[in-house]
């Protein structure tokens, strides 16, 4: 068996056209001054892909290309390797064959963005050192200060009373680092509160106004502390920086997220925690609110004044609001679901 080829000597780029034979266990190549034969084993043959033109290469490092696929594919089952490269060109060649396979990419990468970033994101977070944690946490809020907050205006009595109510809660629901509440107002967030690493909790001013009860404060307060406790903010911000997480979790190299500080903020302003994160936070505000023996509805009275707050800024009114199809494939959920929930608890 034999077929034609170009044949490059490895040292310069001048082609040579020759002919390739298998002669038992060999492959003999001769043409235009070449004699050439090399053991079938020894050599390193090109598997099939597409209708690119294959090539052995031999030890001294000179090539030949061949553009004979029966040849080739001999060249391979002689050396034990047929079976899997014929079956991967045929994967190639067939439309339905090459569909399946694309469709098994997608889930494989559906699968890890859904389920594999999250883990990973999980693990990192909980790994992260207290010292970087607190960095974090404090860079974050520097830069919030400058972006979106300005100093509170409440009376000072007021401020005192909540944080009374809130080192009371801080002892029922302790975290390793502890919490810290700092009070601001925002024209751009408006009625609002955000957890930080490290346990930072900032409520906006026109969240306290809005307020009817401390019981409807409460709710919120503890729906944060439940942020705080699972690291949300941290995991948000990872699961959005693949790339440095990815990083921080094979090389466990914690440290290098340090750098995620300065996209946390704005991670935090322009995206919504994700639809588990919320759930989460909602069950630990339920759950604290149930032990103290507070109305569940307290909660969710706030939670859908807050909604109709964020409505307003937003330039909509409650008729203008209709559910679309995004909402239903959203990770977060709207609010009238969370308030659902929240309801369903009580009962």
């Amino acid at each position: 068996m034999n077929a034609p080829g170009i044949y490059y000597d490895g040292r310069t780029s001048a082609r040579r056209t020759v002919r390739l034979s298998l002669e038992g266990n060999r492959l003999v190549v001769a043409g235009e001054g070449v004699d050439l034969s090399a053991e079938l084993g020894r050599l390193v043959i090109s598997p099939p892909l597409s209708t690119a033109r294959r090539s052995v290469r031999f030890p001294s490092g000179a090539l030949c290309e061949v553009s004979d696929t029966r040849f080739m594919d001999e060249l391979l089952r002689r050396q034990g390797r047929g079976k899997a490269s014929t079956a991967i060109h045929r994967w190639e060649r067939s439309l339905p064959l090459a569909l399946v396979a694309l469709a098994m990419t997608v889930a494989v990468v559906w699968g890890f963005v859904a389920y594999g970033i999250p883990a990973m994101a999980e693990r990192v977070a909980r790994a992260v050192p207290p010292a970087t944690e607190v960095s974090l946490g404090r860079e974050s809020l520097a830069m919030l200060d400058r972006l979106v907050f300005t100093a509170s205006r409440l009376p000072d009595s007021r401020r005192r009373e909540i944080s009374s109510q809130f080192s009371r809660m801080a002892r029922e629901l302790p975290f390793a680092m502890g919490y810290r509440l700092e009070f601001r107002r925002s024209d751009t967030l408006g009625a609002n509160a955000l957890a930080l690493p490290s346990g930072i909790i900032v409520v906006t001013d026109r969240l306290v106004e809005m307020a009817k009860s401390d019981d409807e404060l409460t709710g919120v307060l503890a729906h944060e502390m439940g942020h705080v406790r699972q690291r949300h903010a941290l995991r948000h911000v990872l699961q959005n920086s693949a790339t440095g997480l990815v990083v921080a979790a094979v090389t466990g190299d914690i440290t290098s997220i340090t750098s995620l500080a300065a996209t946390l903020p704005t991670a935090l302003i322009d995206a919504s925690y994700s639809r588990s994160f919320e759930m989460e936070a909602d069950d630990a505000a339920v759950a604290y609110l149930k032990r103290r023996g507070i109305p569940l509805k307290s909660y969710a009275a706030m939670l859908g004044r807050l909604e109709a707050e964020h409505r307003k800024k937003r330039g909509e009114t409650a008729t203008e609001k209709k559910k679309s199809l995004g909402d239903y494939f959203s990770t977060h959920p709207v609010t009238e679901e969370r308030i659902r929930r929240v309801l369903e608890a009580g009962r």
